[in-house]
């Protein structure tokens, strides 16, 4: 039974979906720290900008450090921020500003130029800057200091907004990537939906394979669909076939044998009723075998491509057949069988191959095998040879291919429909194999079936 699953083009958008997601938090990610960075960096330059503007106007004089704060230094900074500044001389003392706002001072990274370090103050965060310049005292520490901080509010204020914006731009080119991809999916699946309505227009009697071109990745899909077709073909044409020749063959022996149930209704004579029945019991044994004979051709048919091969031992199976077939048989034969030491293992369907081998030994038997009966088993190269030689006239070899074909003409005395050496034919085609004949002047017949060896023996 088919179950639907989920829809291939949901499947495709879910995962579409994912990804857009995942690439827009990321890009959100990367933009917002980058950005985050950059909006620093630019303050904190306003910031010790300032610094050292007031930096720029100490001087020492008469033993202490003096301080004219230019108005510009505060100008610089964003309206609405908190600033606090402070400058401390090199005896500790508050020269100027807030005498209260005394963060940690790197006094050992005065020298190499402005720092610029987070701080609080009274639990307000802030962003400080401390710029050192050395003073010309005698003794001590020789540096003033310039300790500037500024309130986080511009700077927030600022990355808020700038990362609204970014998610109203990042949503809306989501969006819009969205229905470009949901577009872009229906117009990549829909080759899925030519080779649907292809299929669906077909009548159940086509059988031919597909011819349409499809993207790489359907090309092993519509190669499937056509070899499927082709085994459909392949096994309609074997029906036909099957029907086609036991219609032809069966129609002729049964009107026969009503004919002779009706001359034998009417038959007073017991003489010529004798006669009637003799013939009425040939010709129904004839149509038995006939019968017999087209089933085991469907089967070898049927079988040739839709049973899987096995390891088989070839030898076993064939001296298994030789012993059935010799309980069955009355007539004296001087009876051999020459093996290999080693079993002899082909790939093949054991059930036709015991069609196969069964045919030919009933034949050689019936009407080949005078006195003696041989079977020798052989393997030559890559080869596996099962020979079955009898002391018989043979086979001509001017009809050596004629009896291959279905319903040859037949020897006179043979029942069945001449199918015997057909079906060992389409054996022997099925496993790669052949069927050939050997005839050696004014000795023995022999017929040989040839099977290629497995590559792993």
């Amino acid at each position: 039974m088919i179950r639907i699953g989920k829809s291939l083009y949901a499947r495709l958008l879910v995962r579409l979906a994912c990804v857009l997601g995942a690439s827009a938090l990321v890009l959100l990610g990367a933009l917002s720290v980058s950005t985050k960075l950059a909006v620093d960096e630019a303050y904190d330059r306003l910031l010790t900008g300032s610094a050292l503007q007031i930096a720029e106007n100490l001087w020492y004089e008469h033993g202490r450090v003096n301080v004219d704060v230019p108005l510009a230094a505060f100008a610089m900074l964003t309206p609405g921020d908190r600033v606090l500044y402070n400058v401390i001389g090199p005896d500790g003392r508050s020269v100027a500003g807030d005498p209260d706002f005394r963060p940690p001072i790197p006094w050992q990274k005065l020298a190499s130029g402005p720092i610029v370090q987070d701080g609080q103050y009274q639990d307000l965060p802030v962003r400080i800057a401390v710029i050192g310049r050395a003073m010309p005292v005698s003794e001590g520490n020789r540096w003033a200091v310039v300790v500037m901080a500024q309130s986080r509010n511009a700077r927030s204020a600022f990355f808020q907004g700038f990362v609204t914006k970014l998610l109203l731009v990042i949503g809306v080119t989501g969006v819009l990537t969205a229905v470009a991809g949901m577009f872009t999916l229906y117009q990549a699946l829909s080759p899925l939906k030519r080779l649907e309505a292809a299929i669906q227009q077909r009548s159940f009697t086509a059988l031919e394979p597909l011819e349409m071109t499809v993207p790489a990745e359907l090309h092993a899909v519509v190669g499937a669909i056509n070899a499927f077709m082709e085994r459909l073909a392949t096994r309609r044409r074997i029906m036909q076939r099957v029907l086609g020749d036991a219609a032809h063959q069966l129609r002729t022996p049964v009107t026969a044998l009503i004919s002779l149930v009706e001359t034998l209704e009417g038959e007073r004579d017991e003489a010529s009723r004798g006669e009637l029945l003799r013939r009425l019991r040939a010709r129904a044994h004839g149509l038995g075998d006939l019968v017999n004979q087209l089933l085991q051709h469907a089967m070898v048919l049927h079988r040739a491509d839709a049973v899987p091969k096995e390891r088989i031992d070839l030898q076993a199976l064939a001296r298994q057949e030789v012993m059935e077939l010799l309980s069955h048989h009355a007539k004296p034969l001087d009876v051999a069988f020459q093996g290999t030491d080693a079993p002899c293992y082909v790939m093949a369907d054991a059930v036709s191959v015991r069609e196969a081998l069964r045919n030919v030994l009933a034949n050689a038997l019936h009407y080949g095998a005078q006195t003696c009966l041989h079977i020798e088993i052989s393997q030559p190269d890559d080869r596996i040879e099962i020979r079955i030689i009898d002391d018989g006239p043979g086979i001509p070899e001017s009809a050596w291919a004629k009896v291959r074909e279905p319903f040859s003409p037949r020897g006179a005395g043979r029942s069945g429909g001449s199918l015997g050496l057909a079906i060992v034919e389409e054996v022997m085609r099925a496993h790669d194999g052949a069927l050939r004949f050997q005839k050696i002047e004014g000795k023995s017949f022999s017929v040989i079936l040839s099977f290629p060896r497995p590559i792993d023996s």
